[in-house]
């Protein structure tokens, strides 16, 4: 028995109006304690909480059958909130549905992941960083999160996904720029640690090694790639 429409619309507005009032400087305080308290929530429940090994992970999944892969898909949607690690998610994905559709269900929900965290920057601490916070408007802008950085940075696979996502809705990026940038890099960065994930329960295998040589090589590509992307931005304004 849910709420009658007419009440689920005034407990929106009463959560939109608090969390996205008037005052740049009172939302961004909200951000960054929404932040803290997710990560604190999201470490106590999905690192400490719940003593999940990959057998029993693997297991739990597939015995929800269809709707195991929406549970998965769904996590990533909440990622950015509670800032669960992606790279865990990403190995998780591959040992319970393998390196195909593991990999395909982790690019959807990281980028409807990806797009709730861009919107909440960008509601909530966009216009008070660009405004007042000297440093972040110098560091945090369209210059630096451009496509092909976001594009490096979500290929990287060190890169943590919740600082792309916060740090592209914080800057000036255009949303559909951001978004097929990030859904780029990020879909052969799930599809690697997909692969790896698949073998975690063959270690030192022939395809565990293969799954690790997959992963250095897009980490070294996208490096290289960004300290190119960085030489030429120098080179352009020393002209």
């Amino acid at each position: 028995m849910g709420y009658p429409p007419h009440t689920r619309k005034d407990l929106f507005k009463i959560i939109s109006s608090f969390l996205l009032g008037p005052d740049p400087k009172k939302r961004f305080i909200k951000f960054v304690v929404l932040v803290a308290i997710g990560g604190v929530t999201g470490y106590l429940s999905f690192r400490r909480g719940f003593h999940l090994t990959p057998e029993t992970f693997k297991h739990f999944v597939l015995s929800l059958g269809v709707f195991g892969s929406i549970l998965y898909t769904a996590i990533f949607i909440i990622r950015p909130i509670f800032l669960i690690p992606s790279i865990a998610l990403f190995i998780a994905g591959g040992l319970a549905f393998g390196p195909i559709w593991g990999p395909v269900y982790a690019s959807v929900g990281a980028a409807l992941g990806g797009t709730v965290g861009f919107w909440i920057a960008r509601l909530m601490g966009h216009e008070y960083v660009m405004s007042r916070l000297k440093f972040g408007a110098g560091e945090i802008d369209s210059y630096r999160f451009s496509f092909s950085v976001v594009f490096l940075l979500s290929l990287l696979p060190i890169m943590p996904v919740t600082v792309i996502n916060y740090g592209a809705g914080l800057s000036h990026m255009q949303f559909k720029n951001y978004l097929a940038a990030h859904f780029l890099g990020l879909t052969p960065r799930a599809f690697a640690f997909g692969f790896l994930g698949n073998t975690l329960l063959e270690p030192g295998s022939r395809r565990f090694y293969i799954g690790l040589l997959i992963l250095l090589l897009i980490g070294f590509g996208s490096a290289y790639g960004r300290m190119r992307l960085r030489k030429k931005r120098r080179n352009f304004i020393c002209l």
